[in-house]
């Protein structure tokens, strides 16, 4: 049994395993574990394992089709080996077995058991069930989930997703964990964007979370753009005034001009002799990003890689910073542009929610006529229905003094925002 995957909650881990086949001397396909006695499967969990045994199908019980030729088939027996829990005091466990491709003589039921055992080790084993594979029929799959006590209090870890599992293990080869190295924009000058910073990335590692995602890429570098020394690497513009988002709050402000550099010389692709005369030399392609701050990027590939993100404090909140000690933090707002504009959902939903529960009576007026909010019309209605849920005597001289700025030509594009106010206020009045 190879297991494919786990999918873990905090009462439960589900290991999903397939059984390996290969051709069958006739027709159809046969396990690869046949007649090999008792095998085990990779460790799961927290360090159980299943035992499990297969060999071919005695001709009594044989299976045949339709027309009552009989097919070749084989039996799987499947148990439970506690292995490095057995002695955790973990007390009632629940075992569950889901099959497909797979012919159970009854519906698998639920094992029951307690932890810790005090039985010698072979005799710790609990057989879940018996099972058929009928050799014409598609490859099996096998999930198994072990329920523990909701009052066990267990602590869920985050396991590496099999990709990130795979990049390590080819580092024990010697492949090389960086093949894509990004420049972003980190500092915010009078009229453009500049200071690019670099952040290094494996590019299988950030493929396949959304179509939008992975256009970028490609239409980006990873298709067509040469492969140099990530290491030697220079960009070749220091500087951008094409940005788009001049209220990025992931830019540093650039206090005082940044003193003239040497302007870099165009990337050259690595010919043999330049790979010769560095040994270990970081080959891969560059990406230029022109229009993403160096900090979100740097939390965007970190949430690729571990499914977290941290968000900063508006800079409309006047309290406090607040201090993280590990992992990048990155403005909720740039966040939210960001997943919007690769269209991934899940962290956009994140990036909302965030900068839902940083809005307050203080700060409602200047995040509601942001330029970032006239851009999205999710976020402006979300917004609009806090000011006018909660509108106040400070609010009133607010929607004064911003309606005369849109007015004087000041804030154009506030001008919407202010209309879907006084549309909220009309219908809340009837």
């Amino acid at each position: 049994m190879e297991k494919v995957t786990e999918k873990w909650s905090p009462t439960s881990v589900t290991s999903i395993f397939t059984l390996c086949l290969q051709p069958s001397t006739g027709t159809g396909q046969r396990p690869t574990s046949t007649g090999g006695g008792v095998q085990f499967s990779a460790v799961c969990g927290f360090r159980w394992r299943f035992p499990f045994r297969v060999d071919l199908q005695s001709a009594p019980a044989s299976v045949v089709d339709d027309a009552g030729n009989t097919i070749e088939s084989f039996q799987l027996q499947l148990f439970f080996d506690p292995h490095l829990i057995r002695s955790a005091a973990y007390g009632q466990i629940s075992l569950a077995v889901q099959l497909k491709n797979l012919i159970s003589a009854q519906a698998p039921a639920p094992v029951q058991l307690s932890l810790p055992q005090n039985s010698s080790y072979h005799s710790s084993h609990t057989q879940l069930g018996s099972y058929v594979y009928a050799s014409t029929a598609s490859t099996p799959i096998i999930s198994i989930t072990l329920e523990f006590s909701p009052t066990l209090g267990l602590t869920v870890p985050h396991p590496l997703e099999s990709r990130m599992e795979q990049a390590l293990e080819e580092t024990l080869t010697g492949r090389e964990l960086v093949d894509v190295k990004f420049y972003a924009f980190s500092r915010k000058g009078a009229d453009c964007v500049l200071h690019p910073l670099p952040l290094f990335a494996k590019s299988s590692l950030l493929q396949g979370f959304s179509d939008d995602l992975d256009a970028f890429l490609t239409e980006h570098g990873f298709s067509e753009s040469a492969v140099v020394d990530l290491d030697l690497h220079e960009p070749e513009e220091r500087s951008f005034d094409e940005y788009g988002y001049d209220s990025d709050s992931d830019l540093d402000s650039e206090a005082e001009e940044e003193p003239e550099t040497k302007r870099p010389g165009p990337a050259k692709s690595a010919s043999d002799d330049d790979v010769s005369s560095r040994l270990g030399a970081r080959m891969g392609r560059v990406i230029v990003l022109k229009d993403t701050a160096f900090r979100t990027w740097k939390a965007l590939l970190c949430y690729l890689y571990t499914r977290r993100v941290k968000f900063a404090p508006l800079k409309s909140e006047r309290g406090p910073k607040e201090l993280v000690t590990t992992g990048p933090m990155c403005s909720p707002k740039s966040m939210y542009r960001l997943a919007d504009k690769l269209g991934l959902e899940e962290l956009r939903a994140l990036a909302l929610a965030s900068i839902t529960s940083r809005l307050s009576e203080e700060n409602i007026l200047e995040e509601v006529f942001s330029f970032f909010t006239s851009m999205y019309p999710v976020i402006q209605e979300l917004e609009v229905g806090v000011l006018t849920s909660n509108f106040s005597d400070k609010a009133t001289e607010g929607l004064k003094e911003m309606t005369s700025k849109i007015c004087r030509g000041e804030k154009p594009y506030c001008a919407e925002t202010l209309l879907s106010i006084m549309r909220k206020m009309a219908q809340t009045k009837k």
